[in-house]
């Protein structure tokens, strides 16, 4: 790596942190993958892909040539053989983790965070937010493409859910062992033209790892030596743990009357019928898990962010007074980025912590008790009630009817107050001189932020 790269020219990160199986490794030892055709089967990944293989010759652009004279462009982990994006090679890694319980509408989420992040991050943020590598990327763009850029948009869809097994999986051969990996959703994050921190875009630019797991996964014993899928947990930067209230009998009886949404409806008997895994004790096996891997005490908390998203908010507004998810940031006075209104998110999140501890106190004292930082963000994915399908009595939601509210926050919040110099934010109200105050909603630049942080 070190020889096929010019490190004058491109930065490069001295120890990489592969994203399939979490081992690290020196940037000069990545394996290559070859590319001639002939060149299949691999010891780790099986006889249908393609070798891995640690370079003695490049070409003059700095590729690496395989055995047959081909030259190659893609870099694999040393350990497990699965592909590395060349962002996280360049930029520092940011891992964050997503869990709920089965059905809590985790790939909607993914799907509308995703998609709301690709618009306003660069509109609103300069703030470029791509595709690291596409191929990896391929389901959450499906998902994307099934809900915003269906060409039929008056036929019902629906997202498929996660499953433990099957796309959203990597299984590697350790001799005989078979040993299944989770396919995190990597996209790279860097400053435009306009950022209050281009100058420093080498330092604020970050690898962002999504990791989505079915809610199976944090069920007690799931996770083992062979299918070690949650491991990411504990080298996660933030945890976003999604609370379904359409799952919950409580919320249910309190929307009573004030909604005639179907999973308030006809979907809460089905859940009664199933007896679905208690919300609660997923938190408490992710927070064990935390604890395990990350060598925590038991009475510990952990020092990384716990974001609650709330989501569905379409169903249960009524229990916040229907208040509308207007987008929380400001046009800035002089920079063309806005700033992310913290204040607005923390008073929201002050709102649903109260109807949450009504409620579903075990939520809060799950959440409260395993992270120092924890905030609570309502979502709607979809921006409305889905529709059931009166031949097949599936919910679904027809794309035109699609309208994200909030999906984007959730990580913008993130950015904003715990990724240093990344989002631009507006100053607290007590730290404003007055409505003509320039710097209001100014931007921090690097370097800075760290001695202007508020506590969530």
């Amino acid at each position: 790596m070190g020889q096929g790269m010019n490190r004058s020219s491109i930065p490069i990160q001295l120890r990489v942190t592969c994203p399939h199986c979490w081992s690290r490794f020196a940037a000069e030892d990545a394996l290559w993958i070859s590319q001639h055709p002939d060149l299949v089967g691999d010891p780790r990944l099986g006889t249908d892909q393609q070798q891995r293989f640690l370079p003695t010759r490049f070409t003059v652009e700095g590729a690496a040539i395989d055995s047959r004279g081909f030259a190659c462009h893609g870099l694999a982990c040393p350990k497990c053989h699965l592909t590395v994006p060349r962002a996280l090679f360049e930029m520092e890694p940011l891992f964050i983790s997503i869990l709920g319980a089965p059905s809590c509408g985790k790939s909607y989420f993914l799907a509308a965070m995703s998609w709301q992040l690709r618009k306003t991050l660069p509109h609103s943020f300069c703030m470029a937010f791509s595709d690291a590598d596409p191929a990896m990327n391929h389901y959450l763009n499906e998902y994307e493409e099934i809900q915003f850029l269906n060409p039929n948009q008056d036929q019902l869809v629906a997202i498929r859910k996660t499953e433990e097994q099957g796309d959203l999986y990597d299984t590697v051969l350790y001799g005989e062992q078979a040993i299944r990996f989770p396919r995190p959703f990597i996209f790279a994050l860097r400053p435009l033209e306009g950022h209050v921190n281009y100058g420093s875009s080498a330092r604020i630019s970050k690898g962002l790892a999504l990791y989505d797991n079915a809610g199976e996964s944090f069920l007690p014993g799931s996770d083992t030596a062979a299918s070690p899928v949650t491991r990411h947990l504990a080298l996660s930067r933030a945890l976003m743990f999604l609370f379904d209230p359409t799952q919950d009998r409580r919320f249910r009886e309190a929307c009573r009357g004030k909604t005639d949404d179907p999973q308030m409806q006809e979907r809460s008997a089905r859940l009664d019928r199933e007896r679905p895994v208690r919300q609660d004790t997923i938190l408490l096996e992710a927070a064990d898990r935390v604890r395990r891997y990350a060598g925590l005490a038991q009475a510990a908390k952990h020092s990384r962010p716990l974001i609650v998203v709330v989501t569905k908010y379409d169903c249960w507004a009524s229990l916040l007074d229907n208040e509308p998810l207007d987008d929380p940031w400001v046009q800035g006075k002089r920079r063309p980025s806005c700033a992310l209104d913290k204040e607005v998110i923390q008073e929201r999140s002050q709102k649903l912590r109260k109807v949450l501890w009504q409620l579903t106190p075990e939520i809060v004292a799950a959440a409260e008790g395993f992270a120092q930082q924890v905030i609570y963000i309502p979502v709607s994915a979809i921006g409305r009630s889905p529709e059931s399908d009166p031949q097949t009595g599936a919910l679904g939601i027809r794309p035109r009817d699609i309208h994200p509210r909030w999906a984007e926050v959730p990580l913008l919040y993130f950015l904003a107050h715990w990724c240093e110099g990344m989002i631009p934010y507006r100053k607290p109200k007590t730290h404003r001189i007055g409505p003509d105050d320039d710097n209001d909603t100014g931007t921090v630049p690097f370097g800075a932020a760290r001695n202007r942080r508020e506590t969530a």
